[in-house]
């Protein structure tokens, strides 16, 4: 056949034709062939392989080995829009056999063999050394420990030439191995499809990983189907290789490579176990009848390089861990503080986790903006978390304020009320009292005539008295109620205060004292202007707590996010009295949010829970006024934020 029209074709050839008997088949798939000559090995592939990216990819990493060239076929038209490479060759199709030999042949060089060997290994040399380098640049710029984990495996088989693998992380705070634990965290395999779960297992020398761990040695078993009996032969370890993953996924665990993370303390952290080292130019493994022709036994360069990348790999993984562990540490410093904030103001409970849910929820949405003031605006996860942990914090500063103000739910104090209730019932048995008094008088100085007229009108004044009294103290009990206080209010308050009555000593008092005319006469609440002003140095309290925080450079912004909550565009709000553009964007989503479960938390003793609809259009009227900001008003409610704290 010397002319070849199609990928089939060339691909029969390169098996098939006597005039490339000299290059050996390595491995073939559809649409695809790897041929070696001597240390020389071609990937072929047609288009059906290279022309989706992620399977180009796939082909130019496996083709990135010293000694290895990549051969794409196709016509004009298939490599118009194809990006050169380096190591990449074209053939155009339709071709002949001589082009196709000239072309294999090309890929050879002139140099002798022997000068051609030491270039590879060079090459190779060159090749594995600038990996290492950037597999630890990436392993030092990743902090989440699953993500790390994978990346571990993937660059450890890659590294390695490795078709499967695992890793496994030891847990436990016990002094000896013995007593710790193994998690399996992630497994890979390029030739078959995994869905393991994550379990754990003892560490105990029965299984290969439990052995790596408690000897802190490299385990390679070049080929686990001829591995002795336990403690026979060549298997001294004792181990004995469960099948049942072979089994199910029609797969051979050959050549295994077991290699433990040691940290700087000398204790095993973790292991990386890497399953078939699959030969140059293979890339994948199909049948169970081509395992043992195309995987090989982990080579000395192999483990030198896998063992490098796991001590990259251990330094990564325990910062992974100790971040983790800070970052666990952090969430419990958060959340202890948001419990103590609610212990002495048990009435707000739940108020700090809703806030943040609604500000973060809000700050999500805001990220998505692609128009308006905010369209450019975006947050990094930990921007995210740090408005969390701001919104969680933001009244940390309660503590500063004394309890009996913060919780206060009347106008006035508990024992001022009862204090009043019982002056009242004094006067009231004053009044009684002097009534009496005015009838022994009667009884004693009057005629028998005029005692009936006089002992009915004393009673009669008695009790127009003592009415009057009971009124007071009802009107008094119902000025108590922290709600709006009802027209002529304040100066029936003060006409009660005027009235005097005497002590059991004979002094003359008022009828309530000036402090409690004050608190009776608060127009909206239950708070007087001192206490309203005590309540609102909480902002600064915040502030000045979480300043003393060593947040570092990822949380610096905790405390003006949180001591700015309750600013206002206007400048109307405080303690500062800052406007717009001085308030943070994460404090200006805070405060609609602050505000919206403030009006909406049905569990408040002395107030009743706002409808939904009241607190947007109450929320609408202080945007209208200039005191919320209108766009993320806007997205709060569009995109119903408040839906994960409140039902509709």
């Amino acid at each position: 056949m010397s002319r070849l029209e199609t990928v089939e074709q060339v691909v029969h050839a390169v098996g098939h034709a006597e005039e490339l008997a000299d290059w050996l088949v390595q491995n073939r798939a559809n649409g695809m062939i790897a041929v070696n000559r001597g240390s020389r090995i071609v990937l072929i592939a047609g288009p059906s392989k290279w022309s989706q990216p992620e399977t180009l990819t796939s082909l130019r990493e496996s083709a990135s080995h010293p000694g290895c060239t990549l051969l794409l076929l196709g016509s004009h038209e298939d490599f118009e829009s194809l990006t050169p490479a380096e190591g990449q060759l074209l053939l155009s199709l339709p071709t002949s056999m001589p082009v196709l030999m000239s072309t294999l042949d090309s890929t050879m060089g002139s140099e002798s063999q022997e000068v051609d060997e030491l270039q590879l290994q060079l090459e190779r040399a060159r090749y594995e050394s600038s990996l290492l380098v950037d597999i630890g640049r990436a392993l030092s710029q990743e902090r989440d420990t699953q993500r790390l984990l994978n990346l571990i495996l993937l660059r450890a088989r890659e590294v390695t030439g490795a078709d499967a693998g695992s890793v496994y992380v030891v847990e436990g705070d016990a002094e000896g191995p013995a007593e710790h634990v193994l998690r399996f965290t992630e497994s890979q395999n390029d030739s078959r499809t995994m869905t393991s779960e994550g379990f754990t297992m003892p560490v105990s020398s029965t299984s290969i990983v439990g052995a790596c761990v408690l000897a802190s040695e490299v385990i390679n078993i070049p080929d686990l189907y001829n591995l002795d009996a336990p403690g026979q032969g060549n298997n001294t370890w004792g181990f004995v290789h469960d099948k049942s993953f072979d089994e199910k996924s029609n797969y051979q665990s050959r050549s295994l490579l077991t290699i433990p993370m040691v940290s700087a303390r000398s204790q095993v952290i973790g292991v990386i176990q890497l399953i078939n080292r699959r030969k140059a130019g293979v890339l994948r493994l199909e049948g169970l009848e081509t395992f043992e022709e195309n995987v090989s036994p982990f080579d000395e360069e192999s483990i030198n390089y896998a063992t490098t990348l796991a001590s990259q790999a251990c330094i990564a993984l325990e910062n992974s861990l100790l971040y983790d562990e800070v970052k666990t540490l952090f969430e419990g410093f958060v959340h202890a503080s948001v419990t103590a904030i609610e212990s002495r103001d048990p009435t707000t409970s739940g108020h700090s986790e809703r806030v943040a849910d609604l500000t973060v929820g809000l700050a999500k949405v805001v990220d998505r903006a692609d128009s308006g003031t905010y369209a450019g605006l975006k947050f990094e996860p930990d921007e995210i978390k740090q408005i969390e942990y701001a919104a969680l914090l933001h009244d940390f500063g309660k503590v500063g304020v004394r309890e009996h103000v913060l919780v206060k739910p009347k106008k006035l104090y508990g024992y001022e009320s009862e204090a009043i209730d019982l002056r009242f019932q004094y006067i009231r048995r004053s009044i009684e009292l002097e009534a009496a008094n005015r009838k022994l008088e009667y009884l004693l100085d009057a005629s028998a005539e005029q005692v009936a007229a006089q002992l009915e009108a004393s009673d009669n004044v008695a009790r127009e008295q003592i009415a009057e009294i009971d009124d007071f103290l009802k009107f008094i009990l119902k000025a108590n109620e922290p709600t709006v206080l009802e027209q002529g209010g304040f100066d029936r308050i003060a006409e009660i205060a005027t009235r005097k009555y005497f002590n059991v000593d004979g002094q003359e008092h008022d009828y309530l004292s000036p402090e409690e005319v004050i608190s009776l006469q608060v127009a909206r609440g239950s708070l007087t202007k001192d206490e309203r002003e005590e309540i609102e140095s909480h902002v600064v309290h915040t502030f000045n707590f979480l300043k003393e925080i060593p947040w570092g450079r990822t949380f610096r912004n905790i405390p003006l996010i949180a001591g700015t909550h309750h600013e206002k565009l206007d400048g109307s709000g405080y303690p500062r009295g800052l406007k717009a553009e001085q308030i943070p964007a994460p404090a200006k989503m805070m405060t609609i949010s602050d505000i919206f479960d403030a009006l909406t938390a049905s569990d408040r003793p002395y107030k009743r829970a706002v409808p939904l609809t009241k607190a947007l259009d109450i929320l609408k009227s202080e945007v209208d006024r200039g005191k919320l900001d209108l766009e993320l008003y806007e997205m709060f409610v569009e995109s119903k934020v408040y839906d994960s704290v409140v039902a509709g």
